[in-house]
């Protein structure tokens, strides 16, 4: 007997079904790589003692890290340029409260660079790591030890994503936190004692 065309597609479809192990159902989509931008403690490429990048995670994995000038950074987070982690081209400055890098009165103003940058260093030394041209005294930095936090002070940057000053980045939100706590006086209080 010769089955009609339409019952003959169906029985093999079936068919293959099961002979692939398949339930029927389809797999969830695999999941989706985002970026996001990174602040470390670590030297950076062009000798900042601190560290801006764009990166890539993936299962909340960094895949991929791309080093940042501090004016991309700035021009990046502020939505002036375009970036891979802020395709929206939003202030994040703004949306993370990091006042000090956006403009008091006028949310157009692009801010080129800001001070938070400044104070990031002192994190992880108690002097400036570099030598002083002019020859004055190298700034005071706030690490209770000469060229790293101290265990409390890891404790703190813990909570941002910081479990070792030399290779991690606080990310995303964490790196915003991160900017504004900074220029916080009582936090920087918290940190140094």
């Amino acid at each position: 007997m010769r089955l009609p065309p339409l019952r003959h597609m169906i029985l093999a479809l079936l068919a293959g079904l099961l002979l692939s192990g398949s339930d029927g159902r389809s797999d969830p989509p695999a999941p989706r790589a985002t970026w996001t931008f990174g602040v470390g403690l670590m030297t950076g490429p062009s000798s900042q003692p601190f560290s801006l990048f764009l990166v890539q995670e993936l299962d909340q994995r960094i895949v991929h890290a791309e080093p940042l000038s501090r004016s991309a950074f700035v021009a990046q987070v502020q939505g002036a340029i375009a970036s891979k982690a802020n395709p929206s081209a939003e202030n994040l400055f703004r949306k993370y409260d990091v006042s000090a890098c956006v403009h008091p009165y006028d949310s157009t103003f692009i801010v080129p660079d800001c001070s938070p940058f400044d104070q990031l260093w002192k994190l992880r030394f108690w002097e400036y790591p570099y030598k002083v041209r002019d020859g004055s005294h190298a700034q005071k930095g706030w690490a209770e030890k000469p060229m790293m936090p101290s265990e409390r002070q890891m404790a703190i940057l813990g909570s941002y994503g910081i479990l070792n000053y030399s290779v991690d980045l606080a990310l995303g939100p964490d790196a915003f936190r991160l900017l504004h706590d900074v220029t916080d006086t009582l936090w920087v209080d918290r940190y140094r004692k």
